[in-house]
């Protein structure tokens, strides 16, 4: 499995992060460096939750990360 895993953060002004979560989106060396579109749809969660899908190559893999942080 490739070594690099894709990650999106919310941060706030001061650069502490809200939530960071992993996907289960990897990436190797090779491929990292060539660039990507990488298109974010926001949909909100009524329960706490970051969800991230991950697709290529007609798969979709999704991943259910909790938000721990209460503001």
């Amino acid at each position: 499995m490739p070594d690099n895993n894709i990650s999106i953060r919310c941060r706030r002004p001061n650069t502490s992060a809200i939530w960071a979560p992993n996907t289960v989106g990897y990436l190797c060396d090779v491929h990292a460096d060539k660039g990507y579109t990488i298109d974010i749809t926001f949909r909100q969660s009524a329960i706490r939750t970051i969800t991230s899908n991950v697709s290529a190559g007609g798969h979709t893999i999704t991943r259910t990360t909790p938000i721990l942080h209460h503001p």
